[in-house]
């Protein structure tokens, strides 16, 4: 097969097909006896357009490789995130994703918090075809310790809101964890499973960091301006769970006595009229434009990296997929 015939959409459907093949191949090793067969099954219906396993699989190919050889890798790194998002679900008491019941909501906490573990385990499983691979431990350690900061990012979500002050220092740091982490681990996993050059694994490591907080940026701005159909939540949920996003910081810097900042602030429910009025202050304020201009500049570090990056096909495809990711609306 020629990985790279046709447009850009054709080869990541073709990319995105081998890894579902091996998604598909994963949930039938699961007994059938028990629920997790059926909850693993569905919440991987849930996922979107398998991003993470497009940038592992993009990586592994950057100096003129197959990307076959990185297709399990890439499967491990979706299950990764899958689970992220089940027990992100849980944490948040999140009812839908992508307009679907969440496991926990379908299937109970309990149930919820197994899917995760097995997803996890499943994802280790899929490794162990690099057994003989030369990289092998780098390949676990890399998402190994994309996991625990994944995991540290998280808990610091949970956890800033109820320590007083938080800085934009404290945003970055806790986003570094929870979106950087796991996107600079397909891009290094994918790199390692290529064997790679250094140069080329440093410019892919360093790409990861404005590539992941962009991202995070977007949701953070779609979440307020978002098409809550596309989105399949309503405008504004990130304020109803009380986060501390990158709008409110800021508003809290040049706002620091509003009264509607301090009730939230404070962690008090707010009413739907309070949570629309706290929209409007942001547009006010200029953050969403201003949020709109460091989007726009991180990927703009993110192209210049990508022009560091071996001439292939892989690294064009790469770079197409980060304008789609630019252009993004959900």
């Amino acid at each position: 097969m020629d990985w790279y015939e046709g447009p850009p959409e054709t080869v990541y459907e073709r990319l995105r097909e081998a890894v579902e093949q091996s998604l598909r191949g994963v949930v039938e090793k699961l007994h059938p006896r028990t629920c997790l067969r059926r909850t693993v099954e569905y919440v991987l219906t849930l996922s979107g357009k398998r991003i993470r396993p497009l940038l592992c699989l993009l990586a592994s190919a950057l100096e003129g490789g197959s990307p076959r050889r990185a297709v399990p890798a890439a499967a491990a790194v979706e299950l990764v995130h899958t689970f992220t998002l089940v027990h992100d679900d849980i944490m948040d008491n999140s009812p839908m994703r992508r307009g679907q019941p969440t496991v926990h909501v379908r299937w109970g906490t309990a149930v919820a918090i197994l899917t995760g573990d097995v997803l996890v385990g499943l994802a280790y499983e899929l490794m162990e075809q690099y057994a003989t691979h030369p990289f092998y431990a780098q390949l676990l350690a890399t998402l190994t310790r994309s996991l625990i900061e994944v995991s540290e990012g998280q808990a610091l979500d949970l956890e800033l809101p109820d320590r007083g002050e938080m800085s934009l220092e404290d945003y970055w740091h806790m986003i570094d964890g929870k979106t950087v982490a796991l996107l600079r681990g397909a891009l290094l996993i994918g790199a390692l499973v290529g064997e790679l050059s250094w140069p080329t694994r440093h410019t892919l490591e360093q790409l990861a960091l404005p590539l992941g907080r962009a991202f995070q940026l977007q949701d953070d701005l779609l979440d307020l301006v978002g098409d809550s159909a596309a989105m399949g939540k309503p405008p504004g949920t990130d304020l109803r769970e009380g986060k501390m996003t990158y709008a409110v910081l800021r508003a809290l810097q040049l706002q620091p006595a509003h009264e509607l900042l301090g009730r939230y602030r404070q962690r008090r429910p707010m009413a739907e009229t309070e949570i629309a009025q706290l929209i409007e202050l942001f547009e006010g304020l200029g953050l969403l434009q201003e949020m709109q201009q460091q989007i726009a500049a991180y990927y703009g570090t993110v192209f210049s990296l990508l022009d560091e990056l071996p001439s292939t096909p892989a690294r064009e495809l790469l770079r197409t997929l980060c304008r789609q990711l630019q252009r993004r609306r959900h």
